[in-house]
């Protein structure tokens, strides 16, 4: 080695092999690969609006994906070089402007690069003596604030299914505990040296997302467990029904634990009287759990935050910070009253993770004892980064700006005589459908299906769907903080455009092929 040609190669000489780039060379290349990465990324994400909303991914590129796992890799510009030609163009969309399916948030660039930022330094969010694990604490001691419910306990989770089951899992601990049994020792076995425990019951109307059956039969309460309680006609969970589900089962043998409200159902965006539901809890000594998928964060917006009221009565409340709150995926919190309760649930007495009086150790394995998981990635440095920067007044005006979008998207669709609303539309969610006159419900149906995938392939726009009363409509979801006053009025124009194309083809059909498209 001479002074002109110094020895750059930082790999280690005995052999081992690292992840890491081997050279002050290999170091450059992967900065500039990612600069590259992070302009491409802030490129796409600042032009959307001229892209296409959805495009589906071409046969001939799938083959790539049916490719066995490769034993000698191709280097880190060609992996990229993959990702930018066969994975970016074709997701579902939900970063779009137009998008409005489902209940899927768009992510914001400050939180993508919070995420690589995490990724970066990696920590283990069990707990220990470490900076992350108190950015999560704030960050949950602020939501819990904002949700009313201050000293509240609590935790960042994946999504909304793993934060209402963790909330139903401790209001079963609780219910257990209260009539002296251990559902952490004895779960829900009959042993034979044990008390005869009557069935736990818990009550969500059938406007109740989907997670509520899962969670049911994960937690070993069975489906049965789950009491579906009517709606009336705003999609409101029915309270007399509810009382008098109530006082049937009890006369039944059954046992009642729970009362689930939701702020925001998945199909209407309609919310129950929580305020209502906080009373009967009370006076029926049952746990008030408010499932708040996207709905709870209506508490932060001026216009809107009446419609959840009574949310801060609640036990134990789940929200996604990916959908209102714009997070990239994965960002749910589980908030529990009585921390107490939230931290017998689940804690945990292995030797392995004692706690320490000084050292990497000392403050134990906190989130370790408040949930299921021991690994845990650092969800909450998006969610902190965002909140300090633009602070949580923005946020509520951006809920406020959708809600008025959606609202007048409701009020046109009810004035244009080609239109339907078909759902009361009090929040966010709007449910129509072109109308026409000349054809008969099935034929409707198939008409509005068909409008929906035309208006996902052209790459318009992206409304998922739902049916209500056994009509099929166009579901307008909207938590999209990218939209603007133009995006609505093109969705409104597109769909009627090409219902009208839709309608002239079923009119002129002949009878034997009526309901063809």
């Amino acid at each position: 080695m001479t002074a002109s040609s110094p020895d750059r190669t930082l790999a280690p000489t005995d052999g081992t092999e690292t992840f890491d780039p081997a050279s002050v060379d290999a170091w450059a290349a992967l900065r500039a690969l990612g600069h590259r990465m992070l302009d491409d990324m802030l490129d796409l994400q600042s032009s959307l609006t001229h892209r296409p909303a959805w495009q589906e991914l071409p046969p001939l590129a799938r083959r790539l994906f049916d490719e066995p796992a490769p034993i000698d890799g191709i280097g880190a510009d060609a992996a990229y070089a993959l990702f930018r030609s066969h994975i970016v163009p074709y997701g579902n969309g939900n970063w779009h402007p137009r998008f409005f399916g489902w209940v899927q948030g768009q992510g914001t660039p400050l939180a993508m690069l919070a995420e690589m930022l995490a990724a970066g330094m990696n920590p283990h969010l069990a707990g220990f003596n470490q900076a992350p694990p108190l950015v999560e604490r704030q960050v949950v001691g602020w939501l819990a604030t904002l949700m009313g419910i201050p000293g509240a306990g609590g935790l960042l989770v994946t999504g909304g299914t793993a934060a209402n089951t963790h909330a139903l899992g401790v209001a079963r601990y609780a219910a257990v505990r209260a009539r002296g049994g251990n559902v952490r020792h004895d779960g829900l076995q009959q042993w034979p040296d044990g008390p005869t425990a009557k069935p736990l019951v818990f009550y969500g109307s059938v406007e109740t997302h989907g997670w509520a059956r899962k969670a049911a039969e994960w937690l070993g309460l069975g489906d049965r467990a789950f009491q579906r309680v009517p709606v009336n006609a705003d999609y409101q969970m029915d309270l007399a029904a509810l009382r008098r589900m109530l006082e049937r089962d009890r006369a039944q043998g059954l046992d009642p634990f729970c009362v689930m409200g939701t702020a925001g159902t998945v199909n209407t965006g309609a919310t129950d009287d929580l305020r209502a539901i906080a009373q009967l809890c009370r006076e029926e000594s049952l746990w008030f759990h408010v499932d708040g998928a996207f709905g709870a964060l209506a508490a932060l917006a001026p216009s809107v935050r009446d419609q959840v009221a009574g949310l801060e009565q609640a036990d134990s409340v789940a929200f996604d910070l990916h959908k209102w709150g714009a997070m990239p995926f994965e960002c749910a919190c589980v908030l529990v009253r009585d921390e107490t309760v939230n931290h017998d649930a689940f804690r945990s007495t292995a030797t392995y993770l004692a706690e320490t009086s000084r050292g990497v150790s000392a403050g134990g394995a906190y989130f370790a004892d408040r949930g299921l998981d021991l690994t845990r990635g650092f969800k909450a440095l998006k969610v902190w980064m965002q909140l300090q920067a633009d602070g949580v007044a923005k946020l509520g005006r951006i809920i406020d700006q959708n809600v008025r979008q959606a609202r007048e998207f409701a009020d046109a669709v009810t004035a244009h005589a080609s239109l339907e609303l078909l759902a009361p539309a009090p929040l966010n969610v709007v449910c129509f459908r072109y109308r026409t006159h000349a054809v008969d419900e099935a034929d409707l149906n198939a008409l509005n299906e068909e409008l929906l995938l035309r208006l996902q392939e052209r790459g318009i726009a992206v409304p998922s769907s739902t049916r209500l009363g056994g009509r099929f409509a166009l579901r307008l979801a909207h938590v999209n903080h990218r939209t603007t006053d133009d995006d609505m009025a093109l969705v409104l124009s597109a769909g009627v455009e090409i219902g009208d194309e839709l309608a002239a083809k079923q009119r002129a059909a002949l009878p034997s092929s009526r309901g063809a498209l």
